[in-house]
């Protein structure tokens, strides 16, 4: 899926999921964390290829072939360096 973000919005592929391990669920990653694919023009911060982390109730989840989370730029907190 190719989406160009208009005003604001950033465009998010979270990391991985929490699994299963023996029964209990064991992150391998926060779920609030993600790598920015794409930025709308309004965006002053970021910029694709960012590593991010977001607010993981903000925002919408788009499926396709990869799952991707819209939300705006000021539902990020910080850039991880």
């Amino acid at each position: 899926m190719r989406l160009k973000p208009l005003h604001d919005w950033v465009v998010i592929v979270r990391d991985a999921e929490p699994t299963e391990l023996n029964g209990l669920w064991m992150p391998d990653t926060p779920a609030n964390q993600g790598t920015v694919i794409a930025v709308g023009p309004l965006v002053q911060e970021l910029e694709p290829g960012d590593r991010v982390q977001f607010n993981r109730y903000a925002g919408l989840v788009l499926s396709g072939a990869t799952d991707v989370t819209m939300v705006h730029e000021a539902d990020v907190f910080g850039i991880i360096l």
